[in-house]
This record gives structure tokens, C-alpha cells and sequence, in this order.
């Protein structure tokens, strides 16, 4: 899948492309620093519903023609400007945008269909559980005394929840031969370094 395939597939999603002017208005409010030297400006999308923002980020360099070396794609959700889950890092391997349109659509339908809370009918938040990367629903609100939580694949259509669990099952079997060959197995993530937001006050969310 090229380049622009991938960007007229998410468009017809309902993702919007960043302006230029709007990375910088943020860059500027938020005193944002990258954690380390970039190349160019890449390309990125966003989707928003239900107070979430699913965001994306190619790696591709539109005014070059091409991507950026020693980049990997990501894929994440916000609330306001804080991130709230990072799907897995996608390198720049055979089928990139296929993989990354994929990533892209499966957090699209996670904001779209955020569950609201049984009790009092707020959205359900994105919390963080006790694995590494592991997350699900949950509402502590102070019209009801009960913690509610609900699964993170809660509320997602069946075909998507399908793909998802087919995804854990080759990352659990992937896991397993690693650690066969002693290898260890979460480094990457545990190793990423995000942009360094040094105006905090002026966080939304």
C-alpha cells in the first residue's frame, strides 16, 4: 500500500490530516521537545469522537516524497493533549500501511464506541491495568459509590474484536519463542521516550 492509498483510506474514515499550523500552535502551547533530532516534518492524522482523539503518525516526510529514516509508525488515543494508550510500534517492514491502517481503524472504533457507565451513564475513562500495555473502562464517579470497570474490548463490533483477539493470540505465540530463546520481550516499549511537554499548565484533559 502506498502513501497516499493509506492517506485516502483514512480520509474516508473520517480522519483529518494535521496542518502545519496546528502541530505548531500546539508545539508553541505546549512547549513541546522531541527526544531526539527529527528529520523533516512527518505526516499525521487525527480522528476524534467522544471526547477522544485517535492520532496518527506515518514516519512519512510528504515534501521529501518518502520516510524518514530509523522511524517506526505509532498509533495512539488522547483525552485533551494527554495520551491515554500507544497500540503496539510498528516498524517500517513489508505491509506498513496496511499494518498501520489497521492499528488506525481498530483505535478508531475504540473511540467510537467508548462505553458509558451503567450507573450513571458518564463516559467509561481509559485506565491503565497491572500488565504492561493493558487497559480497560472504568468510571469512579461521585454519583454512585461503586468502582465500575468494564473490559477494554468492551462495546467493539464483533468482526474488529475478532482481529483483535487473533493479534494477541500471534503476539502471546511470538512471546512464547522468544522467551524460549531467552530473549526479553517488552524492551522496546519500556524504552520509548515521547516528546517532553515543558508547559504542563497549559495541558487540556
Amino acid at each position: 500500500m502506498s502513501f497516499e492509498a493509506f492517506r485516502r483510506s483514512l480520509l474516508s474514515r473520517g480522519f483529518r490530516q494535521i496542518s502545519r499550523p496546528e502541530f505548531a500552535s500546539d508545539f508553541k502551547r505546549l512547549g513541546l521537545v522531541a527526544p531526539s533530532p527529527r528529520e523533516g516534518r512527518e505526516a499525521g492524522f487525527f480522528f476524534y469522537a467522544h471526547g477522544l482523539k485517535v492520532i496518527v503518525w506515518t514516519t512519512f516526510l510528504e515534501a521529501e516524497g518518502r520516510a524518514r529514516k530509523n522511524d517506526s509508525g505509532w498509533v495512539l488515543i488522547t483525552q485533551g493533549d494527554k495520551a491515554k494508550y500507544f497500540a503496539r510500534k510498528l516498524h517500517r517492514t513489508g505491509n506498513f500501511f496496511y499494518r498501520l491502517l489497521l492499528a488506525a481503524c481498530i483505535a478508531r472504533q475504540r473511540v467510537l464506541n467508548r462505553p458509558q457507565c451503567p450507573l450513571c451513564n458518564a463516559y467509561a475513562n481509559i485506565t491503565m491495568g497491572k500488565a504492561l500495555k493493558s487497559r480497560y473502562w472504568s468510571c469512579r464517579s461521585p454519583a454512585h459509590q461503586e468502582y465500575v470497570s468494564l473490559p477494554w474490548d468492551y462495546g467493539l463490533p464483533e468482526e474488529v474484536a475478532k482481529v483483535v483477539n487473533r493479534q494477541r493470540q500471534e503476539r502471546r505465540a511470538d512471546v512464547k519463542r522468544r522467551r524460549a530463546r531467552g530473549e526479553t520481550t517488552g524492551t522496546a516499549f519500556k524504552k520509548r521516550i515521547g516528546w517532553k511537554v515543558t508547559k504542563p499548565e497549559n495541558q487540556a484533559g
